[in-house]
């Protein structure tokens, strides 16, 4: 019943007679396919021991800094005392651990349980958050592949688990500044676009209340991001062109609950507009005049071949499927971009190395792992429109979140009511989506595309580049020294100076917090430029030169131009 709770994302204490039933029947299940052996095993390395620590080899390692199979007969009683309990204190969990010692005949390491328990709990605030970080990612692959599982809980996967801390830190910080618009959970996914490897996977964060709700798998209203899938479709049947004119004009459609009268996001309308404009300013009204172009059921269709597989007959959407009423999750989401981004050919992602590599052999050839979705044309026709700021002007003008200094094909959305908010888009190599809202359904307060969900997508986006953009490797071969005046244009393009990438600070335990400062600094800082940290502009640098209030974590600093690009990143962490 433990391991059906866990699988089922719910908490103790927090379920009603219908939580309870499905709980009974997933353990029915579990007991049909696995042996006691198996269901213990995958118990002890799932469930939470103790703050953030989850699964046996991770409590084992932040208690004791051990192994499990090197601990101690005391440390093991101890951590079986936490399992119906873990957040009990030192003493309650050195009683516990008595009464267990005494029923195997262990009574003589009473006297020790208080200190060794006592011990344990002060160390681990210390900890590095490292353990169990890609917790929704085992959960989800052991759920679905139980049988690949070792007996001790080890499985080599496709994540970066780098990359997989870095992008949680973003999201952390990047949550901590949108509390105060009511939103309390994201969900962030890194794809590689050619062999659909999953790289990064944050289903939610620890400190929300709904932590072991995957937010990447669930359902939730697409908003305008289904706005490219459709307006692909329409250029597949050759029925609309980006330079075709769409009319964006109050009106009204009949709908079955009576009539519908959607307006666009800002509440104005642009006349007469060419349809690359209306995608990537996605305005609503030219939406659904395409969607009446090429009809319900052959959007829907369009859209379960990308891979959205959740949809409902095509008689149950009306004209608002323009506008994304339909439920998705960010993992099918996600990939159908990716789509996009391999011309119109798709594969489903994958969490194992061998899967992965077996997907860049086959080459984009349909067959085994790939199929075709869209025309290469069209494919390339979306993502030209969605990487041109101009085009999306109309409604979020030149200087915002979804600008870079490389290429990049993005879309944002938002759900009736305010209750979702998403950013995704993708590079050459890489495709990131970002959900974030309430798990509870509960809405936002004054969020859009640009300001919620964007910011967080923007900082990941330029973490990738930056990664691809590091050499390899520092020999010099077959060098080549430009000439002088190209070295001199060189040496004015604005870079970061200080810090540099990857650079780590440690905080004085000598100084009092609040008079230690970090420098940073610029090779130039011209007319509007600004500085970007952790994706939110600090509002009194307008030097190149700023002095800044360490906090511990891992930070993101960014130089931004006046047009609202991004011109150079560095990661530094302060500890």
């Amino acid at each position: 019943m433990q391991l059906a709770g866990i699988f089922l994302g719910t908490k103790p204490g927090q379920r009603n007679i219908f939580d309870k039933w499905e709980q009974m029947r997933t353990a029915q299940k579990i007991e049909k396919t696995w042996t006691k052996n198996e269901i213990l095993t995958a118990y002890l390395n799932l469930t939470q021991f103790r703050g953030e620590l989850r699964g046996l080899r991770a409590a084992s390692r932040g208690l004791f800094q051990k192994e499990p199979s090197t601990l101690s007969d005391t440390e093991s009683i101890l951590l079986v005392a936490m399992l119906p309990y873990p957040g009990a204190s030192y003493k309650v969990l050195a009683k516990r651990s008595c009464i267990l010692a005494k029923k195997i005949q262990k009574e003589e390491l009473c006297d020790y349980f208080e200190s060794v328990a006592k011990k344990a709990i002060s160390k681990i605030n210390n900890l590095p958050s490292t353990e169990g970080i890609a917790y929704h990612v085992a959960l989800k692959i052991f759920r679905e592949n139980p049988e690949i599982f070792s007996i001790d809980g080890k499985i080599k996967t496709t994540i970066d688990f780098d990359l997989q801390w870095k992008i949680t830190e973003i999201a952390k910080n990047n949550l901590y500044g949108l509390k105060k618009q009511n939103v309390s959970e994201t969900g962030i996914l890194v794809l590689d676009n050619i062999s659909g490897a999953v790289l990064a996977y944050i289903g939610n964060l620890e400190d929300s209340n709904s932590f072991y709700v995957d937010a990447i798998q669930s359902k939730r209203q697409a908003g305008s991001t289904l706005k490219p899938f459709l307006y692909g479709l329409a250029f597949e049947k050759e029925i609309l062109k980006p330079n075709s004119i769409l009319e964006d004009s109050p009106a009204e459609w009949n709908a079955v609950s009576g009539i519908y009268k959607p307006s666009n996001y800002s509440d104005t309308y642009h006349g007469n507009v060419q349809a690359k404009y209306a995608l990537a300013s996605s305005l609503n009204i030219p939406a659904i005049r395409v969607l009446d172009l090429v009809n319900v059921p052959d959007f829907v269709e369009k859209l379960k071949e990308l891979g959205l597989n959740g949809l409902k007959r095509a008689d149950f959407y009306g004209s608002s499927l323009a506008l994304g009423t339909a439920d998705v999750t960010l993992f099918e989401l996600t990939n159908a971009y990716r789509t996009l981004a391999n011309g119109g050919i798709s594969s489903k992602p994958t969490f194992f190395p061998f899967e992965a590599k077996r997907i860049v052999q086959e080459n984009f050839q349909e067959g085994n792992f790939w199929n075709r979705v869209y025309t290469k044309k069209s494919a390339d026709t979306l993502s030209e429109i969605l990487s041109d700021r101009e085009y999306r002007s109309l409604s979020f003008g030149l200087n915002n979140y979804l600008s870079t200094r490389f290429f990049t094909a993005v879309k944002t959305g938002t759900s009736q009511d305010m209750r979702d908010n998403w950013c995704i888009g993708y590079s050459k190599k890489y495709t990131v989506g970002v959900w974030v809202g309430n798990m509870n359904g509960k809405p936002m307060w004054d969020v859009s595309g640009v300001t919620g969900a964007a910011p967080i997508w923007n900082t990941v986006i330029n973490l990738l580049q930056e990664r691809e953009e590091q050499p390899n490797n520092l020999t010099l071969k077959n060098s080549y020294i430009p000439p002088a005046r190209q070295l001199t244009e060189l040496s004015k393009i604005p870079k970061i100076l200080i810090p540099g990438n990857e650079t780590i600070y440690a905080l004085d335990p000598d100084i009092p917090e609040g008079r230690q400062k970090l420098h940073f600094y610029a090779s130039q800082f011209d007319s509007g430029f600004k500085w970007i940290l952790d994706g939110k502009s600090i509002q009194e640098a307008k030097e190149k030169e700023v002095f800044w209030k360490p906090e511990k974590g891992f930070h993101i600093l960014s130089l931004q131009d006046q047009n609202g690009k991004i011109i150079d990143s560095v990661v530094f962490e302060v500890r």
